[in-house]
């Protein structure tokens, strides 16, 4: 992975939580920051962590079960399975900012509950 990618996201975070505060009319305080910080770094872990899954390749299977139905039930898709002979596997992307999105957002996640913890303490 690339630390320089990996900061890049990090300072992403940091500047779309500035300009979420200044959008939303909110004061400037340190709760205010942890706060959406916390709320952009999970919705950059949900994106990461759905990346990962759909490059896992969890949905190959089902994506092929379709293929082979559709290709059995509708006269165009037999008609091709005719010609064709076996439908082939589908095969998962892979994209290459899944680790570094994901990783930003568990850092932001994780830095702002400690963040939190100490502040409430």
């Amino acid at each position: 992975m690339n630390i320089k990618v990996i900061a890049l996201l990090a300072s992403c975070i940091v500047i779309s939580s500035l300009s979420y505060t200044w959008l939303l009319h909110q004061p400037i305080t340190f709760l205010t920051l942890i706060n959406n910080i916390f709320l952009i770094s999970l919705a950059f872990t949900i994106v990461g962590a759905s990346l990962f899954v759909v490059q896992g390749g969890l949905f190959n299977g089902i994506a092929y079960s379709f293929k082979r139905f559709f290709a059995r039930v509708t006269k165009n898709g037999a008609y091709a399975f005719e010609l064709d002979g076996d439908l082939e596997f589908v095969h998962a992307p892979s994209y290459t900012f899944t680790y570094p999105l994901l990783l930003a957002g568990i850092l932001g996640c994780s830095a702002t509950a400690i963040l939190s913890i100490v502040f409430y303490l």
